[in-house]
């Protein structure tokens, strides 16, 4: 009996502890906040806890802080941003300390848990762009997705040997 209840339990215990963020990390998060109407005026919300993602699209670092922009795209169950070609829009991550451009590069996919902290103005190609700006409690870089190259079983082709013997010895007008 005891080994059901465990077979049971398994596969939700596994699905929810596939976050990378800690469970008392996320209780603070106020989830009812969209980043569009925060992208809007982000006044108002100055001091609420948010968990965003996206894709970076460049890192600054300054004399004590680092600056990820980032477009942001939706996130799924883990957190990790999905729909890569839908934006709201860009954010720029601080964070306190030096992060490595290198490791923190164009492309990357990243999750940042912080506090709204208001808006900074920064040029963006030939115009100016408002930034929402949160302060970084939390970040996570995602591992690189692999390529993926859909190989398929050698049974499906038609030359495989013995493909004879799938079918009688003549051939149906229509596959199965």
């Amino acid at each position: 009996m005891k080994g059901w209840l465990f077979i049971l339990l398994l596969p939700p215990w596994l699905v929810l502890s596939c976050t990378p963020f800690p469970k008392n990390v996320l209780r603070d998060i106020d989830q009812t906040l969209t980043f569009g109407e925060i992208q809007k005026d982000p006044q108002p919300f100055v001091g609420k806890t948010v968990l965003w993602g996206g894709v970076i699209v460049e890192t600054t670092n300054r004399q004590n802080e680092t600056l990820i922009q980032v477009r942001q795209t939706e996130l799924d169950y883990q957190k990790r941003p999905i729909n890569l070609d839908r934006s709201s829009g860009r954010f720029l991550a601080r964070h306190a300390g030096f992060l490595d451009p290198a490791i923190y590069k164009e492309g990357r996919e990243v999750a940042v848990m912080g506090e709204v902290m208001g808006k900074e103005v920064l040029p963006l190609g030939d115009c100016q762009y408002a930034y929402p700006v949160i302060a970084a409690r939390e970040i996570h870089l995602w591992e690189r997705r692999p390529e993926y190259v859909p190989i398929y079983p050698p049974w499906y082709d038609d030359l495989y040997p013995f493909w004879w013997h799938r079918y009688p010895y003549w051939r149906h007008p229509y596959r199965r």
